[in-house]
């Protein structure tokens, strides 16, 4: 899944940093890449329309611009690759 959401990284201008470990992943959306200005209003967006998908995330940092994934423990790698299609749907609309 970390794989997937670089790879999201590379071709949405929006998600400026992924990070984490194991299930507990976060991807920080920004404005601007080189100022790294917080994305807060899209970010709140974003987590709005995944749960319209059935895809539960939250937001964390102290600007609540971070993407933060946490997926359930009886998580496949079919999972993974639904949220990461959806994401990547959704974040087109940016």
């Amino acid at each position: 899944m970390l794989l997937g959401l670089r790879d999201l990284m590379n071709r949405h201008q929006l998600i400026g940093d992924v990070r984490g470990s194991g299930f507990f992943l976060g991807a920080e959306l920004v404005s601007d890449r080189k100022t790294l200005e917080p994305a807060t209003e899209r970010a709140d967006l974003v987590i709005n329309r995944m749960r319209d998908e059935g895809i539960l995330l939250g937001t964390d940092g102290p600007f609540h611009n971070v993407l933060k994934i946490r997926p359930p423990l009886p998580f496949s790698a079919s999972d993974a690759d639904r949220l990461i299609s959806t994401l990547d749907r959704i974040l087109e609309r940016f």
